[in-house]
């Protein structure tokens, strides 16, 4: 059965209870760690797992729901956003699917550009270099495709799992793949569980259980607040200054309904969103990232201190997601987060 059109639109009592939340978000604007006569911070917005994830939790209907709904919210706020495609989430039975490939021109016709997140969204932590080069190159056939159509080539490929290599000849090895593809590696300089948030959001969203969809999503935002703050202080005490952050969320139910919001703490907080290229201009990502050849998928800025040999309790703070969001989605399978 087909879900209720009303099930993507943010219920009427969710907007309430953001509007309860209003003076949380309000506070952390006033934690912002610039002044009025100092440069605005920008932010680019980068959004994995296209066309949507988890694409065994949503049918095409769905999915061009939320599709939809994301554009719309990008577009209203002129955010130049750019979305990371899994090739193997656009087929069906193992057939390339034309409804699903028309999602991607759905990002294209929004202005939206479009990037390679590996075909099969393989962690290079678990397979051989050789297998995962081969699958990030099979991950651009119909993106360059489509790409080509409007006269422009792939350009950003984001790192399943944020997994770059667990030695330095394997990174070495894997960029040197990805650059003579024309390849640059896409950053995030503030990673988060909004994951965790979205596969709860996203048996809720199904299960057209509101009470839950609203709980999970007032919450979403008071922690993603809290993050943006942690990498502004992150930021600070590793760069030196505030840096362009690049975000990273998904594709997904919760965004959908809940990014509009977001953006809105965003804009009020100070922050305009520039695209990918734009915010990688500033000098600290010409830093190096390969000190690090550790297990964890981390951001960019955790990467240059261990790189350059910060003390590694600088990253103390971090929040974290409850519990209960976690109890949510626990009984399901996580696909492919980051």
């Amino acid at each position: 059965m087909r879900p209720n059109a009303s099930r993507i639109r943010l219920p009427l009592l969710a907007l309430i209870l953001l509007l309860s939340s209003a003076q949380a978000l309000a506070d952390a604007s006033r934690r912002a760690p610039w002044t009025e006569d100092s440069l605005r911070p920008s932010l680019a917005v980068t959004i994995d797992d296209l066309p949507v994830g988890p694409p065994s939790r949503h049918d095409l209907d769905q999915q061009t729901r939320i599709t939809e709904r994301l554009l719309a919210v990008l577009r209203a706020r002129a955010v130049p956003a750019i979305g990371f495609v899994n090739e193997a989430r656009l087929e069906r039975e193992g057939e390339l699917d034309p409804e699903r490939v028309a999602l991607l021109r759905r990002w294209l016709d929004a202005g939206m550009a479009l990037g390679n997140h590996g075909y099969e969204h393989l962690s290079l932590h678990r397979v051989e270099p050789e297998i995962w080069i081969e699958d990030a190159l099979r991950g651009d056939i119909v993106t360059r495709r489509l790409l080509a159509e409007r006269g422009m080539t792939p350009v950003w490929f984001r790192h399943p799992y944020l997994h770059v290599g667990r030695s330095a000849e394997i990174q070495r090895m894997t960029a040197q793949a990805l650059a003579e593809r024309g390849y640059r590696i896409a950053p995030v300089t503030v990673d988060n569980g909004e994951w965790v948030y979205a596969d709860a959001y996203a048996r809720a969203w199904n299960a057209n259980d509101r009470e839950s969809m609203e709980r999970i999503g007032r919450d979403y935002l008071r922690y993603m607040l809290e993050m943006v703050v942690f990498y502004e202080n992150q930021s600070l005490a590793i760069v030196g200054e505030p840096i362009p952050q690049t975000l990273l969320i998904h594709a997904n139910a919760l965004n959908a309904d809940y990014l509009g919001p977001l953006l809105d703490a965003l804009s009020e907080r100070g922050y305009r969103f520039v695209d990918l290229e734009q915010a990688t201009k500033h000098p600290a990502y010409q830093r190096p990232i390969h000190g690090y050849t550790g297990p964890g998928g981390i951001t960019w800025l955790h990467r240059w201190a261990l790189t350059a040999g910060v003390d590694a309790s600088v990253f103390r703070g971090e929040p974290e997601v409850p519990d209960w969001v976690d109890a949510l989605r626990h009984a399901s399978s996580v696909d492919g987060a980051n």
